[in-house]
């Protein structure tokens, strides 16, 4: 996350503010690689609905839901918008070996 708010701030001339409120570490079965890019791609469409303005970023990570979201709100005049992109909990590939549909009966 750190690495992705450091590459969107830095280099665009009309960038405001993007804060982050410090959150637990989230474990999540994805490749590093997907995370930031899907980070980056919410940053600048944060970005550039914020038209220079403060982008507030938060990490919703509740119990008892099957993904961790990321939120960017930001304020233009007198509205506010909150951009969202989620990352799953489980690898994909694995979701089904604990349902018996999913054993090999030989």
């Amino acid at each position: 996350m750190a690495r992705a708010v450091r590459a969107e701030s830095t280099g665009a001339a009309n960038a405001g503010t993007i804060s982050f409120v410090r959150s637990e570490p989230v474990w999540l079965p994805a490749p590093g690689m997907r995370l930031y890019r899907d980070l980056r791609r919410l940053l600048r469409q944060a970005r550039a609905e914020a038209g220079g303005g403060p982008i507030k970023l938060s990490v919703l990570d509740l119990l008892g839901k099957s993904h961790v979201e990321v939120t960017a709100t930001v304020s233009s005049g007198r509205s506010t918008r909150v951009l969202a992109c989620s990352f799953p909990r489980h690898a994909a590939g694995m979701l089904g070996q604990g349902f018996a549909e999913t054993l090999e009966l030989g």
